[in-house]
């Protein structure tokens, strides 16, 4: 669901996730994950990187800098610790979807499209796209990574970041402004997609700061 992101100057690299393992926590993942991500050099460590994440992918960004030296971090619609996410999409996350069976996933399927469309505010397209992308999901990563997401408490960051989040994110708290918080306004969770220009722009800035340190 990075599609719009691809008019930014920059080499982009968005490597597909790896399979969670059971019961993997979140740190342990993004160890396997950078591992498998140096074998197959789909990322070169000597060259300035930046590493960006929405939503999931914002908590993997935060566990890769453990391993990786990197020079900023960018988190669109993320979370820095699970005590963000919203009560019940934690509750579920925590002590409910761990338990359900991969068919109930795969039934999902049909009701992805409606559910986004009521609650997103994205263009058609990209609810589409999310619809896909959720299919093409390999087997059971979808539950192993909410529930690890769900129990997951954080990160240190030791390198500039920024947080890009919608006003009205229905899953993950709005957090406090503060100087490196950029909030989104009139925007639920999917901010890259409702305003991929805004979201652009402010990607560029913090590049171009972080950059010139």
């Amino acid at each position: 669901m990075a599609h719009t992101q691809l008019a930014l100057p920059y080499t982009l690299i968005a490597p597909d996730y790896i399979p969670f393992e059971h019961d993997e926590t979140l740190s342990h993942y993004a160890k396997r994950f950078c591992e498998h991500l140096l074998a197959t050099h789909v990322i070169d460590p000597d060259i300035p990187l930046f590493i960006a994440g929405y939503s999931l992918g914002s908590a993997v960004g935060m566990e890769l800098t453990q391993y990786l030296s990197v020079r900023g971090v960018i988190l669109i619609g993320g979370l820095v610790s699970s005590d963000e996410i919203r009560f019940i999409p934690r509750i579920f996350g925590r002590y409910i979807c761990w338990w359900l069976p991969l068919w109930v996933y795969r039934a999902a399927d049909v009701f992805v499209a409606p559910a986004m469309r009521r609650v997103s505010g994205i263009s058609k397209l990209d609810i589409a796209l999310a619809g896909v992308m959720y299919h093409d999901l390999a087997r059971g990563l979808f539950r192993e990574a909410y529930h690890a997401l769900a129990m997951w408490h954080g990160a240190i960051i030791n390198v500039p970041f920024i947080r890009i989040h919608g006003e009205f994110d229905h899953i993950i708290r709005c957090p406090n402004r503060a100087e490196n918080v950029v909030i989104i306004p009139n925007t639920k969770h999917l901010v890259g997609q409702a305003h991929p220009e805004l979201v652009n722009a402010e990607i560029e800035m913090f590049i171009a700061r972080a950059m010139n340190k």
